[in-house]
């Protein structure tokens, strides 16, 4: 799949949940500088967005369990799954082999699209369903 030049925030994926739609244009922009950054700043650049996604993720877990949000555990298995790919891909472009990381960071963009569209908007409709505290600032 070859990596898009751009990813850029839009209204389309804002949830209405201040706090999660603040940290999801980070992620966005993150994964925009990553699309076209030199391989001397790849390590770091990853290192970074693990880093964010990994509280990002953090985040959305705890209002799950917070909230009782009932599809809890795909949501966290999807949160696994995808530190695990980045985690992996950062040892690679450690060690100097870029090439794996590429592929990931042009994969983010459509992984996030969907799901922002299907995991995320359930679980900002079950915060607002809820009042949870996120949904209410």
């Amino acid at each position: 799949m070859p990596a898009p030049e751009r990813y850029t925030w839009d209204s389309h994926l804002e949830k209405g949940i201040g706090p999660m739609d603040a940290t999801h244009q980070e992620f966005v922009e993150m994964v925009d500088g990553l699309l076209s950054c030199p391989d001397t700043e790849l390590v770091e650049r990853l290192q970074a967005l693990a880093e964010h996604t990994r509280e990002h993720f953090a985040q959305e877990d705890r209002w799950m369990a917070e909230s009782g949000f009932p599809p809890i555990a795909i949501h966290e298995e999807e949160h696994r799954r995808v530190l695990s790919a980045m985690e992996q891909v950062l040892t690679q472009a450690r060690q100097g082999e870029s090439e794996a990381a590429r592929q990931l960071v042009a994969q983010l963009p459509a992984w996030f699209e969907q799901h922002s569209a299907t995991m995320d908007n359930a679980l900002a409709m079950h915060l607002r369903h809820t009042g949870h505290p996120a949904a209410r600032g």
